[in-house]
C-alpha cells in the first residue's frame, strides 16, 4: 500500500546514494574526456562507455527501490535542481528529448544511423504518449473515484481506500518510464560506434551538468522586488 506519509528512511538512503551517484557521475565524465582526448583504443574506450552506461542503469534501479518508499517523490523528482524539474517527465528525462540532445551532438551521423535513430525517435514518442496517457487516464479515474458519492457528508474513507489502491499503479507507470529511457540508452549504444556513443554519454553529462547550473544562477539570481 502507497504511504502518503514520506518514508523518511527510504528517501534519506536514496538522497546519500544519489549524492554519491552525482559524484561518481562528475568523476565517469573525465574519464570519456581523457579517454576522447588521448585517442586509446576502441576496446578500451567501450569499457569506459559500458561503465557509464551501469551507472545510469543503477540510477534507475535506485528510484525503483525509493518509489516503493514514496512514488509521490520519485513522480515530482524532488531530489533534481529545479531547472531539471522544469524538463522532468515521470521522474526524469523525456526519452525523445534526450534524442533531441544527443543527435545534434553526434554529426555526422551515416545514412543507416539516422534512419535508425528517426524510428527510435518515433518508438519512443509513441511509447511516451501511451505512457502520458494511462497516467491522464488514472487520474481521472482516482479523481472520480474521491468525487464519489455526497460530498460534504465527512464519510469519505471508502472512497479515499479506493483510491489508495488505484494509486499503487504510479509504481509501476514509473518503472515504465525507467525501462524507456534504460531501452533508448542501449539502443543508441548499439546503433553508435564506440566513439559516438562516448561523445553522446559525454554530452548527455554535460547538459544534465548545464541544467544544474542553470538552477543555481537562477536561484542567486537578483529579482525586482514584488
Amino acid at each position: 500500500m502507497i504511504s502518503l506519509s514520506k518514508d523518511s528512511a527510504g528517501i534519506a538512503a536514496f538522497e546519500m546514494e544519489y549524492k554519491h551517484w552525482m559524484q561518481v557521475q562528475n568523476r565517469q565524465l573525465g574519464e570519456l574526456r581523457t579517454a576522447l582526448n588521448a585517442q586509446i583504443s576502441d576496446i578500451e574506450l567501450r569499457i569506459v562507455v559500458e561503465n557509464c552506461m551501469s551507472h545510469y542503469f543503477e540510477l534507475f534501479r535506485m528510484k525503483s527501490t525509493v518509489a516503493k518508499a514514496d512514488v509521490f517523490y520519485v513522480m515530482s523528482a524532488t531530489w533534481k535542481t529545479s531547472a531539471e524539474r522544469f524538463f522532468s517527465w515521470i521522474g526524469g528525462f523525456r526519452p525523445s528529448e534526450l534524442l533531441k540532445v544527443l543527435v545534434a551532438q553526434l554529426d555526422p551521423l551515416t545514412d543507416q544511423q539516422i534512419f535508425e535513430v528517426c524510428n527510435l525517435k518515433q518508438s519512443c514518442q509513441q511509447a511516451e504518449d501511451a505512457l502520458s496517457q494511462g497516467m491522464e487516464k488514472l487520474q481521472e479515474t482516482v479523481s472520480a473515484t474521491l468525487a464519489a458519492g455526497q460530498l460534504g457528508q465527512g464519510t469519505y474513507f471508502p472512497q479515499v481506500a479506493m483510491a489508495m489502491e488505484k494509486l499503487e499503479a504510479l509504481v509501476c507507470f514509473v518503472n515504465q518510464a525507467d525501462h524507456l529511457r534504460q531501452e533508448t540508452l542501449q539502443q543508441m549504444s548499439h546503433i553508435l560506434t564506440t566513439r559516438q556513443a562516448a561523445r553522446g554519454l559525454l554530452a548527455l553529462g554535460e547538459y544534465i551538468q548545464r541544467l544544474q547550473d542553470l538552477s543555481t544562477l537562477w536561484a542567486t539570481h537578483p529579482r525586482e522586488p514584488a
